[in-house]
């Protein structure tokens, strides 16, 4: 050492310091890599965790939204009715909300079954033996036919159920009725001493409405098929027969 130092010309002293200054030159090095390091891993970690937190949220909000969408669609009451669609060009869904597909359209005065109603107001029905749903402010269980009570009613509402089967709107029970109402009070044993026309729709004779069924001189509903045959035969619907009626006073 001392040959070294003294070949070089270097003081001790002048050694020592430089050594010392290498050496501080070296941990201040160390101490800013060291929190260069610490901070990129801090933040790294810092930045992982949010993002973390943030995926959670929107899961836990998407799960949330489902969740509540769900509980809104469940069945708030079974029900087991008649009601009737407010206006022409309603969807029927397979699902309670409008994101579900329509699965056809219905026009005004068309009947159909409602089993129950949701949370979020929609009901669910029946049509073609399967489940759908249409919007509670499309339907109503005020009939907007002249149905009557009773016996009379239910003959009403056994030629109301053979409409669709005639390619007529269920609308057209309503001149059926007042054509019905008029002849024979939807009596079936209502019969004329004169003409001899008897039952529902005042067959003349009696024996025409056979074709629908042997029973047809006490059997509203088999009076009611031929009735409606007779109807669609010879003015096509039942409001074109009431307006012949009207104006011939016969049909």
């Amino acid at each position: 050492m001392t040959a070294l130092l003294y070949r070089y010309n270097i003081k001790r002293a002048q050694l020592i310091r430089f050594i010392f200054a290498e050496f501080l030159v070296m941990a201040v090095a160390i101490v800013m890599i060291y929190n260069i390091s610490w901070d990129h891993i801090i933040g790294k970690r810092i930045d992982t965790c949010s993002s973390i937190i943030e995926t959670s949220g929107a899961m836990f909000g998407d799960y949330a939204a489902d969740a509540a969408t769900a509980s809104a669609e469940q069945l708030k009451e079974e029900l087991d009715e008649t009601v009737w669609v407010t206006e022409d060009g309603v969807n029927y869904r397979t699902g309670p909300n409008t994101s579900y597909a329509a699965a056809g359209v219905l026009d005004e005065y068309k009947s159909v079954y409602r089993t129950g109603v949701t949370y979020n107001d929609w009901s669910q029905v029946e049509i073609d033996n399967a489940e759908y749903y249409i919007k509670n402010s499309n339907l109503t269980t005020e009939s907007p036919f002249n149905i009557e009570g009773g016996t009379k009613g239910q003959y009403q509402t056994y030629a109301l159920s053979l409409m669709e089967d005639y390619g007529w709107e269920d609308s057209e029970i309503n001149p059926l009725i007042n054509l019905w109402n008029k002849e024979s009070g939807w009596n079936p044993n209502a019969h004329n001493g004169s003409s001899g026309a008897h039952g529902i729709p005042q067959a003349l004779p009696a024996s025409k409405m056979a074709s629908e069924g042997s029973d047809y001189y006490t059997n509203g509903e088999t009076q009611i098929r031929w009735g409606l045959n007779y109807i669609k035969n010879r003015y096509g619907s039942p409001s074109a027969a009431w307006g012949h009626f009207c104006s011939c006073n016969w049909y």
